[in-house]
């Protein structure tokens, strides 16, 4: 008996981590202003060839665009290509913590996918990257946008920074994630189980 009520613990234990985990997984989309829609696998580069080519945002930005350089296989900024307007802690507040991440440990990525999407557009650099965090925090929802856009819908600001979603941001990230984290914790380590309770949660 003792064995079976330990296998039933063991066994509710990862079904509650697990369950802890899509949820932290899925609050990166909660982020996002646009329409919920199934999510897909993003790779790390737009793909810009299966959608409509999206107009800018801001139709007066006329500087030259980057280009590509086929020897070397990569975007290039061009001389009047401006400079980044905000850095990852910007990106974390626009698109959640994904693309926060991505600009700390593959800058280069995050820039080069800049790049391209600037060249297919015409748009600013800060149109881009703002564009860029809405698809690496949520690609499924950022395509349908743009899709919707194409088909006379109202465009999305994804550039200006919006108070009350950085705010949702800061919360996930701060408050919310980590405490759903230290109940998994004190779940799986400490004696009570299931029948945790806030003392427990908050007994350092």
């Amino acid at each position: 008996m003792t064995t079976m009520n330990a296998s039933s613990r063991s066994y509710g234990t990862w079904t509650l981590l697990l369950t802890i985990l899509l949820a932290i997984a899925t609050t990166v989309s909660s982020f996002s202003t646009q329409p919920s829609s199934p999510s897909i696998v993003r790779p790390v580069t737009t793909r810009l060839s299966a959608l409509p080519r999206p107009k800018p945002y801001d139709p007066t930005y006329k500087a030259k665009p980057p280009t590509y350089n086929k020897a070397t296989s990569l975007w290039e900024p061009s001389p009047q290509t401006e400079a980044p307007p905000y850095g990852p802690w910007g990106s974390f507040l626009r698109g959640g913590p994904t693309p926060g991440v991505i600009r700390l440990l593959k800058p280069d990525d995050y820039d080069q996918a800049v790049f391209k999407y600037m060249a297919q557009t015409s748009c600013s650099r800060g149109e881009a990257q703002g564009n860029m965090d809405a698809f690496f925090n949520n690609g499924a929802d950022w395509a349908y946008q743009k899709s919707e856009e194409a088909r006379g819908r109202p465009q999305v600001d994804y550039t200006t920074l919006k108070p009350k979603q950085a705010v949702l941001v800061v919360t996930w990230a701060l408050i919310v994630t980590p405490f759903l984290g230290r109940c998994a914790f004190v779940i799986a380590t400490g004696p009570h189980g299931w029948g945790i309770t806030l003392e427990d949660v908050f007994d350092f």
